[in-house]
């Protein structure tokens, strides 16, 4: 049951990052610099703390950390670039196309079964996704570059949770998300160099941004999932995530006024439905292992 609560606490903290990104007024580069650096260091400052062994670094095993912060950072840039450049209601649904590349992914790599209710699920959520998005996706005009952006941060989230998930076979959860984090914020401080962008002179709210992103999306979202990748189906997971577009659409809304049509609620009901689905055949045994 625990784990279950967790995810889901998970991707309600996920669920906040288009509309932080959307009220920082840093660059791209910048934002995913200063996140990723201070998150390293609360990182590092833990790992101290609880007396975590450090891991061979000849180890060639390290290689999928490196590779999933690598891919970590082409999603945080994909998907910072389109939350500035396209509506959170764009944003978080076209993202939603991620469980087809994870799920791709984990059958091809980790043999996991696409059992009948994980194709149910998709379908009642994919439906209700395309309710939401039929109006307002156009790939034309000034959008089409958030647009496109959000397509390609969703096959770079599933890259990057795919790596991890062979990552955390080897390593701890807190060594490898700062390994991920480090190398992740290295190669935005290279980008921050590339563009000569300033890291200071921001405003208040600039930094608020910084400071809820780190907190919630960076520390108890992706850090609460690479956690439970060894102990969840990686397509449930994925799938779940589907929840997330209506969850941000919700909360633009009350942020920044974003039109919230009828067509959201039918969204927000169906992919609910897929999500309980997807976990009702786990709750009994959840429930029974805590009495």
């Amino acid at each position: 049951m625990l784990h279950i609560l967790l995810y889901f606490f998970a991707l309600f903290s996920l669920s906040t990052s288009p509309n932080w990104a959307k009220l920082n007024q840093m660059p791209v580069e910048v934002l995913g610099f200063w996140r990723l650096t201070i998150a390293t260091f609360i990182l590092l400052a833990w790992i101290f703390f609880k007396k975590i062994s450090w891991p061979h670094f000849k180890d060639k095993k390290i290689l999928w950390m490196l590779l999933s912060g690598f891919f970590f950072f082409l999603h945080l840039a994909t998907y910072k670039f389109a939350a500035k450049n396209t509506t959170v209601s764009n944003t978080m649904i076209l993202f939603a196309s991620n469980p087809v590349w994870s799920s791709v992914g984990a059958i091809l790599f980790f043999k996991e079964k696409l059992k009948t209710r994980l194709i149910f699920s998709y379908i009642l959520a994919i439906i209700g996704i395309f309710i939401l998005v039929q109006h307002k996706v156009q790939f034309s005009g000034q959008s089409f570059q958030g647009d496109l952006s959000s397509i390609l941060s969703a096959f770079f989230y599933a890259v990057y949770m795919l790596t991890g998930k062979k990552a955390r076979q080897h390593f701890n959860n807190s060594i490898y998300a700062f390994v991920q984090y480090l190398v992740c914020a290295s190669l935005f401080a290279v980008t921050c160099l590339l563009s000569q962008q300033n890291l200071t002179g921001y405003s208040d709210i600039s930094w608020i941004a910084v400071a809820g992103l780190i907190l919630l999306p960076t520390l108890l979202g992706h850090l609460s999932l690479t956690y439970l990748v060894n102990f969840m189906n990686l397509s449930v997971m994925t799938c779940g995530k589907l929840i997330e577009p209506i969850l941000a659409s919700i909360m633009a809304y009350f942020v920044f006024h974003e039109s919230l049509l009828p067509e959201a609620w039918i969204a927000f009901f169906l992919t609910s439905i897929s999500v309980i689905i997807l976990f009702a055949p786990d709750l009994p045994k959840a429930f029974k292992t805590t009495r």
